[in-house]
């Protein structure tokens, strides 16, 4: 009977500890936008076909698509997306009015497309301004891509930005491409002083990295993952090659989304499922975000 009561005792309190669990514990994955949010930014590095010992777009690419067209996101800022990439999209995104490209044009001559670059839907989204700000000269990835957007529903204006800095592997280039973004952000912030300003991107390295807190504090910036007030999935969002270097316990999240004091951050995720490991060598990642 003892043993009984004490197993009772211990199920009761494990139900009392989970019920008390917060809701970011709790979330399920949905497609819907989180109550209260105004709009929904998603970050994806979607894998240049050259780039990976020439992994071919074909296989992956209603992968990329379904994730895109599940979720929705009002911004999409997307690195990797070539040539080949961006014209897939138009027969499948663009002719059809689900999205509209933003930043799409490369300085870089002999190029026609940016890879670091924009979709966003323009059925709840206005483009007020686009342009793109070299890390390095006449490059075709190493931006920052800057574009303004007015929300059709109330005529919020917002600003996104997306970026792709070297690697971790080219040490010097990576400290002055984020010298260099700090410098532009600041320069984009006194420009557009008193909006909702997003940096999405894949910024090559994770949280550990010596200038991650000095890049949040110099532009006052948080990560949206823990601003969020619902958190459906943390998960490591460069997991290789079809899952390749996805290691137990591993949280190695190198596509952030940043945010100043005029968002407040909902929900936040990692998308796993719709076969996105199959998809790209990255995972998607999103933000509902409600604009002040």
């Amino acid at each position: 009977m003892k043993k009984n009561s004490m197993l009772l005792r211990l199920l009761a309190a494990a139900l009392i500890l989970i019920m008390s669990l917060p809701a970011l514990c709790l979330a399920e994955d949905t497609a819907e936008l989180a109550e209260g949010a105004d709009i929904r930014v998603m970050s994806y590095n979607i894998l240049h076909p050259d780039w990976n010992d020439r992994i071919p777009i074909k296989g992956r690419d209603e992968k990329v698509m379904n994730i895109l067209k599940y979720y929705m996101p009002d911004v999409v800022a997307v690195q990797e997306a070539g040539a080949k990439w961006q014209r897939y999209w138009i027969p499948q995104l663009i002719d059809t009015g689900i999205y509209a490209p933003a930043c799409r044009q490369s300085h870089a001559a002999g190029f026609s497309f940016s890879t670091t670059t924009f979709l966003y839907n323009p059925n709840t989204l206005k483009l007020v301004d686009e342009y793109i700000l070299d890390l390095v000269p006449n490059h075709v990835t190493r931006v920052l891509a800057v574009c303004v957007f007015e929300t059709i529903s109330d005529g919020t204006r917002f600003v996104v930005t997306n970026t792709h800095p070297a690697s971790s592997y080219e040490v010097e280039q990576q400290m002055q491409h984020f010298a260099d973004i700090m410098k532009y952000a600041k320069e984009e912030m006194q420009k557009y002083a008193g909006l909702p300003f997003i940096m999405a991107g894949d910024y090559n390295t994770d949280e550990a990295f010596e200038m991650y807190p000095i890049f949040m504090n110099t532009l006052n910036l948080k990560n949206a993952k823990y601003e969020a007030d619902v958190m459906v999935q943390a998960h490591a969002t460069y997991i290789g090659w079809e899952g390749e270097e996805l290691e137990p316990g591993r949280d190695y999240c190198v596509d952030h989304i940043f945010v100043n004091d005029k968002t407040d951050v909902k929900l936040y995720n990692v998308v796993t499922g719709h076969d996105a490991p199959h998809a790209s060598d990255h995972l998607p990642i999103y933000a509902d975000i409600a604009l002040k």
